[in-house]
């Protein structure tokens, strides 16, 4: 039983690196730039290729900071560049 177990637990672990280049948060800020009638997290997500729970924490930031506005649309938030920031 020792022995199935040893073999599950042999997992192949990558460590990665950074990339170079903007982070999330300004990837998301300059692709907002393109959307001046805002953006919805899930277009967010389908265009960087991230996730919706990391867009969201980015995007909590980016509100808290007051680079964008956020406005309910129907069952939906949408996103938008602050023009006064």
């Amino acid at each position: 039983m020792a022995c199935r177990f040893s073999r599950l637990l042999a997992l192949a672990i990558k460590i990665i690196s950074p990339t170079k280049g903007l982070n999330t948060s300004a990837q998301i800020f300059e692709l907002m730039q393109f959307y001046p009638q805002g953006i919805t997290v899930q277009e967010l997500s389908q265009r960087l290729n991230r996730p919706v729970s990391m867009l969201n924490l980015c995007l909590k930031s980016l509100v808290a900071s007051k680079k964008i506005l956020a406005r309910k649309n129907h069952n939906q938030w949408v996103y938008t560049v602050d023009k006064k920031a």
